[in-house]
């Protein structure tokens, strides 16, 4: 048999891993060739060795509780490179009225679960976290249709505690607006928390004491992993590890796609204009959900009603020499920015704090972040007007007034997928009108069922799972 992978973000590096593995194990013999339009592989994982530092202009971890991406750190046999975030820089701040703010502690993502804690943060107004506190009383909540995650958590906690904690901190995961995304497709588990315990609030108080009675384990370790010689040198090592079993071609963008009599037929156009036709018995698609239904749409699969807008982002990492900063960012991993502050910046990570590794003992590193859906005006200042706005928003909001001796600006244009209100139900159509009318395909990636590295690892797994096994019963 004979597979396309197109796209070779670590979806599909990881779904070509999966088809060689299958091959294998199973003795079929399989073909393989990946596609990518870039000429490198990695997709939004960009690690930059700079200066002595490790950063990534991408994301920066890996939730340690999903476990596809311990799991592929374990089977390329990087385990040992593995780094647990910080446990001493523990708090986050979030900004208001251009003061940085305590998070208040005790909170499951926001939501209260020590009262007498969030009643002494200083973050929400009395009449808001009295507000937020009204959940205990209110109604459960039960719905038959999806809503807006922030349609539901308005009706439980408040305007107040959504635009300053609940949208900074759910909403800000995929850049986009809280009142426009999907409740069901984004933060289920909340919904399901207010079904079983009645009220969010009580839900989080029952698994507080859930936890401090049945503790996580004796490591102590943080949530959040990365890799030690920065999340690019995974890629490497993916590719590395197939290398030998997967034909990989960068610079290469599949133009056209037809089905044939038993597959389907890949024209592909590489960086010199030069076409190539080729035949394959299956197909996984990786790429953003515009480009997938584009090649959809010629096999003549009808997903037209499945729609994922994008919202586009930077990344500008500054580095500081520690003798210039007369602030200590050691406790804390960095801040979130809501809508209303009218910022440059939507959040920031200080790396040198939260991953101490990633810079030499005498630089402290900010990685700030620009862009989200309904606010993209800063993204049309050049880099260095971008670089020069950013840290002064992070002199003003920091104290820290010195100028970064390095900095770097990453863009991301059209990158991060924003599941709207429905988002669950189209795409059980589009994967029926896949399976009914293109067998031997699938789609996978982060428009789809995730947006982390664990969730994007899994599926590509999955999708070269589906693929192979309808291949394997012609």
């Amino acid at each position: 048999m004979k597979v396309a992978v197109i796209g070779g973000g670590i979806t599909g590096l990881t779904a070509a891993r999966r088809l060689l593995q299958r091959s294998r194990t199973d003795g079929m013999a399989c073909d393989i060739v990946l596609y990518e339009k870039e000429n490198r592989l990695g997709g939004k994982i960009r690690t930059y060795r700079e200066q002595g530092l490790v950063v990534e202009g991408g994301p920066d971890s890996m939730l340690a509780r999903k476990p596809a991406g311990v799991q592929l750190l374990r089977d390329l046999g990087m385990e040992a490179d593995i780094v647990y975030m910080n446990p001493g820089a523990s708090q986050t701040f979030i900004v208001r009225n251009g003061r940085l703010h305590p998070m208040p502690q005790g909170t499951f993502v926001g939501i209260p679960a020590d009262v007498p804690t969030f009643l002494a943060s200083s973050l929400l107004s009395s009449q808001g976290k009295l507000r937020a506190l009204a959940d205990v009383w209110l109604p459960a909540s039960h719905m038959e249709e999806d809503v807006s995650l922030g349609a539901f958590l308005r009706s439980r906690l408040g305007d107040e505690w959504v635009d300053y904690l609940g949208e900074p901190l759910l909403a800000g995961i995929y850049a986009g607006q809280i009142d426009h995304l999907s409740l069901f497709a984004t933060w289920r588990q909340l919904y399901d928390l207010a079904v079983q315990s009645r009220s969010l609030i009580i839900g989080a108080i029952a698994n507080r004491k859930r936890q401090q009675t049945h503790h996580s384990g004796p490591s102590g370790r943080s949530a959040f992993v990365t890799v030690r010689t920065g999340l690019e040198s995974v890629i490497e090592r993916l590719r590395d590890d197939i290398a030998q079993g997967v034909s990989i071609r960068t610079g290469t963008e599949i133009s056209a796609m037809r089905r044939t009599a038993d597959g389907y037929e890949l024209q592909a156009v590489d960086e010199n204009g030069a076409m190539q036709t080729d035949r394959f018995d299956g197909v996984v698609i990786t790429t953003p959900v515009a480009a997938a239904k584009n090649l959809l749409h010629q096999l003549g699969v009808v997903g037209d009603g499945f729609v994922v807008p994008y919202a586009s982002t930077a990344t500008v990492i500054l580095a500081y020499r520690k003798r210039d900063v007369s602030v200590d960012l050691s406790h804390a991993s960095g801040f979130l920015v809501p809508r209303s502050e009218g910022m440059a910046m939507t959040a920031s990570t200080w790396m040198s704090s939260k991953w101490p590794h990633t810079a030499p003992a005498d630089m402290v590193v900010l990685r700030c972040y620009v862009g989200r859906a309904g606010q993209q005006e800063h993204l049309r200042l050049d880099d260095e007007a971008m670089v020069k706005q950013v840290s002064h928003e992070v002199g003003h909001i920091v104290g820290i007034q010195a100028e970064p001796t390095w900095h770097k600006v990453t863009r991301w244009s059209h990158a991060m997928p924003n599941y709207l209100v429905g988002h669950g139900e189209r795409l059980q159509a589009l994967r029926a009108a896949i399976q009914s009318q293109a067998p031997s395909l699938a789609v996978a990636g982060a428009g789809y069922e995730g947006l982390g590295l664990p969730d994007c690892i899994l599926q590509g797994q999955q999708a070269a799972d589906d693929v192979f096994t309808a291949l394997s019963r012609r």
